[in-house]
């Protein structure tokens, strides 16, 4: 599950705390109303920052802080963002389908059917997703839906309380065979994702799953701090969980924000692994340590690794930095799911900064890393 980033004030540490998709477990307010309206949000004000924090999108608590002196004009676009949150959501939500809407879900429900035609927004999303496979790293697969699910079946079992016996007892087995994943392994081939550009439709093979999980929130993000720009916001960090978006620097003169990375060891007194000095980019955290179960002495993260079609296993954590925060969440999976070496050439092919921290608590960062650490 994911954490939250805690902001501490514009002087202080904002601490990112990584995986993918958070359980009402770690949300503040459990008894959040979903279709509660933004305007009945509380806005903190702060100095000249404004700030609002909500639970109904993406399956985690998401924070908005804008930085200016025009306490309507960040209200105005606090209340645009968490709006535009919510409508993504709707899109790219592959469990739930809404009135009137053709979304991921609707794409889902067709496969072996007919093509399905989507909104372009929806459209490019799976489009960036599939084309970054091809040409950046196999080790993000969109098409993994299938065996995602899977495991998400024990995953919640064990995370409700059910023993090993008892899990056993309810599916046959402790965890999923290599002979049941094996059968899921041709519904995965990314290949079968047909796409039109010019009807902007998507079709799947029968028994293909389209899970967005390791891309639309970051894409959804980058989308949120364009367009905030384009509105006119010069200073704004969103925090999505593992996903920071920073827009400009901070109001105070200073050149960054201050980013800590969540220490993979939750049993550490140091919380923060390291500090990062950024501004106007992105920073995404993939970890194995908020949503997981552990079995015989094993940990089984949600992070999937398309080559064995079981948890990834080599890494704690992954913090990726770069302008796309997009592109930063489809690359913190596939490093995730790297080696050493294949990090290092992640990095270089795409020039983004990557620290990590592999299995046995050994902290690494690509060259180009080593000017946003704290020395």
């Amino acid at each position: 599950m994911k954490k939250t980033l805690m902001a501490l004030g514009l002087s202080g540490l904002l601490i990112l705390s990584g995986c993918k998709n958070q359980g009402a477990n770690n949300i503040k307010n459990e008894n959040t109303n979903s279709n509660e309206s933004v305007a009945s949000l509380e806005v903190n004000k702060d100095g000249d920052k404004q700030e609002i924090e909500f639970y109904d999108t993406f399956d985690t608590v998401i924070h908005i802080a804008i930085y200016t002196d025009d306490d309507d004009f960040a209200k105005e676009n606090l209340t645009y963002a968490k709006e535009r949150y919510q409508d993504l959501h709707k899109l790219f939500d592959n469990y739930k389908n809404y009135d009137g809407l053709v979304n991921l879900k609707t794409v889902n429900d067709e496969a072996g059917v007919k093509p399905v035609v989507v909104d372009d927004v929806l459209f490019d999303l799976i489009k960036t997703s599939v084309d970054d496979y091809k040409n950046i790293s196999h080790n993000t697969n969109v098409a993994l839906g299938p065996v995602t699910k899977l495991w998400n079946e024990y995953r919640d079992l064990y995370e409700g309380g059910k023993t090993k016996e008892e899990v056993i007892a309810l599916k046959g087995q402790a965890l999923p065979s290599d002979e049941e994943l094996e059968k899921l392994r041709p519904l995965t081939n990314i290949e079968n994702v047909k796409l039109d550009e010019g009807e902007k439709s998507v079709y799947l093979e029968e028994g293909m799953e389209l899970d967005l999980g390791a891309t639309a929130k970051g894409y959804a993000t980058e989308l949120v701090a364009q367009e905030l720009r384009e509105r006119g916001v010069t200073s704004c960090v969103i925090s999505a969980g593992g996903n920071v978006r920073i827009i400009g620097k901070p109001t105070d003169g200073r050149e960054n924000f201050r980013i800590g990375i969540q220490n993979p060891d939750l049993e550490s007194p140091d919380q923060v692994l390291t500090t990062l000095n950024v501004a106007n980019t992105s920073i995404v955290t993939s970890g194995d340590y908020q949503r997981y179960f552990d079995l015989d002495g094993v940990r089984y993260c949600h992070i999937i690794d398309p080559d064995t079609l079981k948890p990834a296993h080599e890494m704690k954590s992954v913090t990726v930095i770069k302008d796309d925060s997009g592109l930063c969440d489809f690359l913190s999976t596939a490093a995730f799911n790297s080696n050493d070496d294949e990090i290092k050439e992640l990095s270089a092919k795409t020039d983004a900064a990557i620290v990590w921290v592999d299995k046995d608590m050994k902290m690494m960062a690509s060259e180009n890393a080593e000017k946003y650490l704290d020395k």
